[in-house]
């Protein structure tokens, strides 16, 4: 994957939730491909590859907050800040999108996020979203009670 340069999404959370009890046939098929999905992931971190954040979501309704892959990959080696770019400056790399997205700068779109603790001292912040702008627009504001 390295050498052909190739991304590496790991949907970690994928593999965690609906397991069935750990002393049935299904509960210990569950937990071992838990099991055998970090340690591929620690195994790509480790030689390299560039992984790039994702959920697998598609189509359907959600409940489940999707910030809790940030927790995961931390769990599993990855330092907080890697965690926050694999779902921004790295993920607008994969996508062809430097400079436009995925960055805090001049002439970018203008998407923020904003948690009220500090998320590279403890990423699960990420779950506690409280003000939230695209494209300039302010979306959720529960910072200044809007």
């Amino acid at each position: 994957m390295v050498k052909q340069a190739t991304w590496y999404c790991p949907t970690i959370s994928v593999y965690y939730g609906d397991w069935g009890p750990a002393d049935t046939p299904a509960g210990q098929r569950d937990r071992l491909r838990a099991s055998v999905h970090e340690e591929s992931f620690k195994k790509a971190m480790k030689a390299g590859v560039k992984i790039v954040f994702g959920t697998d979501i598609g189509g359907i309704p959600w409940s489940e907050p999707i910030a809790q892959e940030f927790p995961r990959m931390v769990d599993l080696g990855m330092s907080p800040m890697d965690a926050i770019r694999s779902a921004t400056s790295r993920a607008a790399e994969m996508l062809d999108s430097s400079g436009q997205v995925g960055v805090l700068a001049s002439g970018a779109f203008a998407d923020v996020i904003a948690v009220p603790g500090d998320p590279l001292k403890d990423v699960k912040e990420l779950e506690n979203v409280q003000f939230v702008m695209k494209d300039g627009r302010v979306f959720k504001d529960e910072m200044h009670g809007k």
